[in-house]
């Protein structure tokens, strides 16, 4: 354990007397790699030879062809119409008078069902519509589109065809998209031609709107009044028509006619049994028409007959009869009787007028 210090006092000692010595780096190795065994050699094939080979066998290509410069074209650029033409002072009497027209006071009525109904052609209507609502415009009973409506708007609004009823009355259901939209609508009929503007409300609409026809009413009066004048005629030839006597056998011709003068006595008077004939002589339907009267049992009374032509018809018999014209001190009669009355004198009974008459006569003859 002593020659520790020792050795150790000496090697120190040492060191401190010899140089120090600067290590020196190995030289670089060089390392190569090896191809695996049986990989070949690129060293083996001449490859610089192919490629030379290969350059001399390619074709030469021609340089392109220089690309000529498109033609310059010259913009064009289009033109907005103008906003606003020239017209005539024809064409703007034509505007006023249709703005005039489209303007016009149009005063709606209430109709049946909730109808709102206009007068067609005095003016241009207006269907206010709405939103999520339908509003339907009817037609007249029988009246049929006979061509495809044009609305001017047709991406904003949509139309559609519906009917009902007997006959049918043809309708068209409006609706619009969106409110605060103004258009027009055109439906040919094989009637009439509708005109009409659409309105859009947010929230404001007319469920139903029809027409009222101020024509069809005077054409309606008219044909009345047709039918009036075919009655009319149709009584004037039944009563020139003599109705026929139901058999030969039955008529008689014993009736004596006293008073009166040559227009209005009658040329003769016959039944058959149940009705009575008077003929009055020609000219009586050109002149003013006396009226028949019955005598009864009371006294003169009222009797149904009808006239055709210068015929009396009366539907019953009579023993006593007369025909008057006028009142009063001018008054005018001639008396039937038939051969079958067994009673007083006709004269008495008919009046003094017929006595005087018959008196008269009777005086002629002597």
């Amino acid at each position: 354990m002593r020659l520790f210090p020792f050795l150790l006092a000496a090697g120190i000692a040492a060191s401190a007397q010899e140089p120090t010595q600067v290590p020196v780096s190995p030289p670089p190795v060089t390392v190569r790699r090896q191809p695996p065994p049986g990989m070949p050699d690129p060293k083996q094939y001449p490859f610089e030879q192919i490629l030379n080979k290969l350059q001399e066998d390619a074709p030469v290509k021609a340089a392109p062809a220089p690309v000529a410069a498109p033609a310059k074209v010259e913009a064009v650029v289009a033109t907005e119409p103008p906003k606003d033409v020239p017209i005539s002072q024809s064409a703007e009497g034509a505007l006023a008078l249709g703005k005039s027209w489209m303007t016009e006071k149009h005063e709606p009525a209430p109709g049946k069902d909730g109808r709102v109904l206009y007068t067609f052609g005095a003016g241009l209507p207006t269907i206010v519509c709405a939103p999520l609502r339908v509003c339907v415009l009817e037609l007249e009973p029988g009246e049929k589109i006979v061509g495809e409506p044009h609305i001017g708007d047709s991406v904003r609004w949509t139309i559609s065809p519906a009917a009902a009823g007997k006959p049918e009355s043809q309708m068209i259901v409006i609706k619009p998209k969106q409110a605060g939209l103004d258009t027009n609508l055109l439906v040919p009929t094989d009637r009439r031609a509708y005109y009409v503007r659409l309105v859009s409300k947010p929230e404001d609409y007319l469920a139903r709107v029809a027409f009222a026809y101020p024509d069809n009413e005077a054409a309606r009066w008219q044909q009345h009044f047709r039918e009036e004048e075919e009655k009319q005629r149709k009584q004037q030839a039944e009563s020139s028509a003599v109705a026929p006597v139901e058999s030969l056998e039955n008529l008689y011709f014993d009736y004596r006619i006293t008073g009166g003068d040559d227009y209005l006595r009658p040329v003769r008077v016959v039944d058959d049994g149940r009705k009575t004939f008077v003929q009055m002589p020609a000219g009586a339907t050109v002149r003013e028409a006396p009226v028949l009267v019955v005598v009864g049992t009371n006294g003169p009374e009222m009797v149904n007959y009808r006239v055709k032509g210068d015929l009396y018809i009366v539907d019953r018999l009579f023993e006593r009869g007369a025909l008057i014209l006028g009142v009063g001190k001018k008054q005018r009669r001639a008396d039937i009787v038939r051969g079958t009355y067994r009673g007083k004198d006709a004269g008495k009974l008919l009046g003094k007028a017929v006595t005087e008459q018959t008196a008269t006569r009777e005086a002629e003859r002597k």
